[in-house]
């Protein structure tokens, strides 16, 4: 990978970085969007807003692209914990929640743990030969870690050789030991979730929920067995939305989907006064398909998601395919799988589709050279989606330069889980693309991917971005904003354009982000209109807190090379 020339920040005095790079006093920057240019550029190629004190709904000059060094592990911790993340756009419920909360789910339930496999089983209790009561595994001991270990990532360890199969393998299998301990439980786990979001100062969490797969299936098996092809969508996109069965089903996955948010609220309390953090997370839900399955069954997903978030109706906000994409039936139909969303785009161009696309390396049972060419161009191009997860093997892309200008150029952001990426795939440090998705001026978020699985937190993705991926303070916020300006969350964007940090749109554009000063009534009014624009908002004003905290506890300084 080239090299790069970058400023670097070194943990000192955050004040002293203000006056020595923008030329204000320390802790009275006015900016409402201090630091960012477009996008992706190094700081010498930031367009800047002017010189001196930014005007409101202005950036001020751009401070250096930077490095964070020399920060012991405990202050880069502490920094990076108390850093507004924005918004976290890959994320699995079903991978969310630590094992330890599964084991509590299952001991709750009464169910059974297989002790050679550790897949839970419904029971009833007595548990049969060869398994235990999942409540064995409450207490510290020889069975709890086996089945910790079984279920996530910890205590695993990486092939040294950097073989991604072992890896891969473990991550993909402990889904289908634990997904019986999670029956029933989805409040549980959004209550989780946005209990550890709010722990590290993330607004936002849209995280992927399949509903409603059974009756779908039982459907589809009955009104249309054949699997489409690329010239049956129409005819079978025809046949299923016109039975009345399907507009029930359509109904009942938003109900439930609503169901799970009125629920997890609950449990949190959130109608008390003053409501807990943890209820000031936004959630919203992306429909997952299923991708290694018949097509039928594919398209009738994705026909599903697409009704509900049409509709906008269950919270669903957008639609996305799970499962590996190394799977045999994902790798044989994964053409006609983005020509399925293409053609349902077609239909419906403003529904907001993100897809794994990319998440491939060589080296995976069954990938050939070929499979790493294409699947993510056919993603942006055929299936025109809005977002990209993963998108791990761009330079093996044809014309990867190309799609990347493409990428750029439709604003299609890139989410990138760096710790499932390591763990998934072996990829880390110059063989990771993300700089090459930067320097080509391609919008990007950092995200957990399965953080329960991984045993990891949005803070530690970020710890990897500096470590592993050498990223600074300003890309580091510059990826919180653009979380929040690619989530699919309703609403108008509080930026005037998408990808460009310096402006407001022009209801805000007179006035600046501050916990102790009130917008005018125009942005108050456009504000609590737009949830998207609110969650800007707040990320913009617990950043301007954010650097008064360090400037006033001396965190950082700039250091010129």
């Amino acid at each position: 990978m080239e090299m790069r020339m970058r400023l670097r920040w070194s943990v000192l005095a955050w004040a002293t970085a203000l006056g020595l790079a923008v030329g204000v006093l320390p802790g009275v920057a006015e900016a409402t969007g201090a630091g960012v240019g477009v996008i992706g550029q190094s700081g010498t190629e930031q367009r800047r807003s002017g010189q001196g004190r930014a005007e409101p709904g202005q950036a001020q000059p751009s401070r250096p692209q930077a490095q964070l060094e020399r920060a012991t592990p405990a202050d880069l911790t502490r920094l990076l914990r108390d850093l507004p993340k924005g918004g976290d756009l890959h994320h699995h419920l079903g991978g969310a929640v630590r094992a330890e909360s599964l084991i509590g789910y299952a001991a709750r339930d009464r169910k059974c743990v297989d002790t050679t496999t550790y897949v839970v089983t419904p029971g009833p209790q007595p548990c049969a030969t060869g398994q235990r009561p999942a409540q064995d595994a409450t207490p510290p001991g020889p069975f709890r870690r086996a089945v910790v270990r079984a279920w996530s990532m910890r205590g695993f360890v990486l092939p040294s050789d950097g073989d991604p199969q072992p890896g891969h393998d473990h991550f993909f299998a402990t889904f289908g030991k634990f997904a019986e301990a999670e029956a029933g439980h989805d409040a549980d786990m959004l209550a989780e979730v946005a209990r550890d979001a709010a722990r590290e100062r993330t607004a936002y969490v849209e995280t992927l929920v399949t509903v409603a797969a059974e009756p779908l299936q039982r459907l589809v098996d009955r009104v249309h067995p054949a699997d489409p092809g690329p010239s049956g969508l129409a005819e079978f996109h025809q046949v299923l939305t016109r039975d009345p069965r399907f507009q029930e089903i359509v109904r009942e996955a938003a109900a439930a989907y609503d169901q799970s948010f009125r629920d997890y609220r609950k449990l949190l309390g959130c109608d008390r006064a003053p409501a807990p953090e943890a209820c000031s997370v936004v959630i919203r839900f992306d429909y997952q398909v299923g991708r290694a399955q018949a097509a039928r069954h594919v398209f009738a997903q994705q026909i599903l998601g697409f009704e509900l978030a049409r509709r906008r109706i269950g919270r669903v906000v957008g639609v996305n395919m799970v499962q590996p994409e190394d799977a045999p039936i994902a790798l044989r139909d994964y053409t006609l799988h983005m020509e399925m969303v293409g053609f349902l785009k077609s239909r419906a161009p403003s529904v907001h589709v993100s897809l794994h696309a990319g998440e491939l390396v060589d080296g995976l049972n069954g990938v050939s050279g070929r499979d790493l060419t294409f699947h993510i161009a056919q993603a942006v191009d055929v299936a025109r989606a809005d977002r990209i997860g993963h998108g791990v093997d761009l330079l093996d892309e044809r014309g990867h330069l190309g799609l990347a200008a493409r990428m750029r150029g439709r604003h299609v952001l890139v989410e990138a889980p760096l710790i499932s990426h390591d763990q998934i795939l072996r990829v880390s440090g110059d063989r990771h693309p993300l700089h090459t998705y930067l320097d080509a001026g391609v919008p990007l978020a950092l995200a957990t991917d399965d953080p329960g699985v991984s045993r990891s937190s949005l803070t530690d993705v970020f710890r990897l971005g500096v470590t592993d991926q050498h990223l600074g303070i300003e890309e580091l916020r510059t990826a919180a904003r653009a979380s929040l300006d690619h989530a699919f969350v309703e609403g108008a964007n509080l930026w005037q354009e998408q990808d460009r940090y310096d402006t407001f749109a022009a209801p805000c554009r007179n006035d600046t982000p501050d916990s102790d000063r009130r917008p005018g009534a125009a942005c108050r009014t456009f504000l609590a209109a737009s949830p998207k624009a609110a969650l800007q908002w707040r990320l913009e004003t617990d950043w301007r807190a954010f650097e008064r905290r360090c400037a006033r506890d001396g965190v950082l300084r700039a250091r010129t090379r």
